[in-house]
């Protein structure tokens, strides 16, 4: 996850080439989160329900953490609604924030 990435392990997502996100851009829910599981990766789209496909071959860049709006407002890593974590990592089975540390 080096390179300020975004790692998914969300394979069931559009999104998701090779455990890498190219949403270009996310958004991570959660404005009362105090834990992970309160939080939620809002452009997730699950690939068996959209008639969407990832670019993730030509031309298309991976997401980096500052292409992330996030409204986890008490995580350690949002600045003004950006998410400044060196890198993040998306759950697999709910698209939850692991990366989610909360400032209480």
């Amino acid at each position: 996850m080096s390179n300020g990435n975004l790692s998914c392990s969300a394979t069931n997502c559009v999104h998701n080439n090779s455990s890498m996100c190219y949403a270009g851009g996310i958004s991570v829910t959660g404005a009362s989160a105090t834990s992970t599981s309160a939080t939620n990766c809002a452009s997730f789209q699950d690939r068996a329900s959209s008639g969407m496909t990832n670019c993730g071959s030509e031309g298309c860049t991976c997401t980096k953490t500052s292409g992330i709006s996030c409204q986890a407002y008490k995580c350690n890593y949002n600045e003004n609604e950006c998410c400044k974590a060196p890198s993040v990592k998306i759950n697999a089975q709910n698209a939850t924030c692991e990366t989610f540390i909360c400032n209480d």
